[in-house]
């Protein structure tokens, strides 16, 4: 059983709405932009985060909680709050907690995110605990070409981050890092930023280049990249660095693994969870390790270039795969998604 519609909200730019829109096309669930479209009383998905629902928490919340007066509504949490969000941590907990008092049930993308709703953002009990379904690997096409094996001279080799560019997602990090492991900025790694800046930190740009001036590293960022744009960068890469600070979902990381590569990722509940979802497919970096820590891994990275690759395809589950897990899981309420 599919729901009559799925809310794809935001620009088709954000990873959420990219989701949303995939996993309409491979169910038959049609999609709408705007709830007040749809007759009252329609079935209706939505892949909430409140960065694409409103302009802040309270407004996203307030959206959401409307489509519920309206809707018979399911939801799939992104970007779930965290303690580490800072002061606006209990914002966003009280919006996340208003959408799951609205809704007939929702999923989290991980074991990792629905822990962290569980203990922050109190759910209705009564066997609304939440299901998890895993973010796909949505392989990337052509696929990238292997980079073979042997060393790579420290200058001629790319350290890169993908995704929207924020603080906290290990840009610093990576620059700092390959500052040590040369004498001049032609002996060492480039970093390369594959996205563009995220709104509200348009000044980070101007932060790390003046952080690359100073400890001389090369770097670019990109800005928004075409689909065959992110594909060529996240092959032509070195290294893949995954690095976010409180990451519990990330597509940016399953992007790597969908282009064939094994990226260096930061610790975490989530990459652990991952790593025992997908055995072999990145490496984990040890949160304390600093900037020497990290350099000591680039190192080891350039003196085998295959080792920044998958020797096969990642493990799944794939868009199809994750489909069928939500199809699934509506048919747990067949009342509530039998259209009237």
């Amino acid at each position: 059983m599919t729901p009559a519609h799925l809310l794809v909200a935001g620009t088709e730019r954000h990873g959420v709405t990219i989701l949303a829109a995939q996993l309409a096309e491979r169910t038959g669930a049609r999609t709408v932009h705007d709830h007040l479209d749809l007759p009252a009383g329609t079935p209706l998905h939505v892949h909430f985060t409140d960065r694409l629902l409103g302009a802040d928490p309270v407004t996203a919340a307030g959206t959401v909680v409307a489509m519920a007066a309206r809707h018979r509504l399911t939801l799939t949490l992104h970007d779930v709050p965290q303690p580490t969000d800072g002061d606006a941590f209990a914002e966003r907990r009280t919006a996340y907690r208003r959408v799951l008092q609205a809704a007939a049930g929702w999923v989290a993308c991980s074991e990792t995110e629905r822990a962290t709703v569980l203990r922050h953002c109190s759910p209705p009990g009564s066997g609304r605990g939440g299901t998890v379904i895993p973010l796909p690997v949505v392989d990337a096409e052509p696929v990238p070409a292997r980079h073979g094996h042997g060393s790579v001279p420290p200058g001629e080799a790319s350290v890169a981050v993908f995704g929207w560019v924020y603080p906290g997602k290990g840009h610093r990090e990576a620059i700092q890092a390959a500052a040590l492991l040369g004498d001049t900025p032609e002996d060492r790694p480039q970093v390369v930023a594959l996205g563009a800046l995220s709104a509200g930190h348009e000044d980070l740009g101007t932060e790390l280049a003046a952080l690359a001036r100073r400890l001389g590293v090369r770097l670019t960022i990109t800005g928004w990249l075409t689909d065959a744009q992110a594909a060529a960068g996240l092959a032509e890469a070195t290294v893949g660095l995954v690095a976010h600070g409180n990451v519990s979902a990330s597509g940016s990381l399953h992007s790597w693994l969908a282009a064939g590569r094994r990226p260096l990722v930061r610790d975490s509940p989530y990459a652990r969870e991952v790593l025992a979802l997908r055995p072999d497919t990145l490496e984990l970096l040890d949160t304390d390790a600093g900037a020497d820590g990290l350099a000591e891994r680039l190192r080891a990275r350039l003196a085998d270039r295959a080792s920044g690759d998958l020797d096969g395809p990642a493990p799944g589950p794939r868009l199809p795969e994750v489909a069928q897990a939500y199809e699934r899981w509506w048919r747990r309420w067949p009342a509530l998604w039998a259209v009237p």
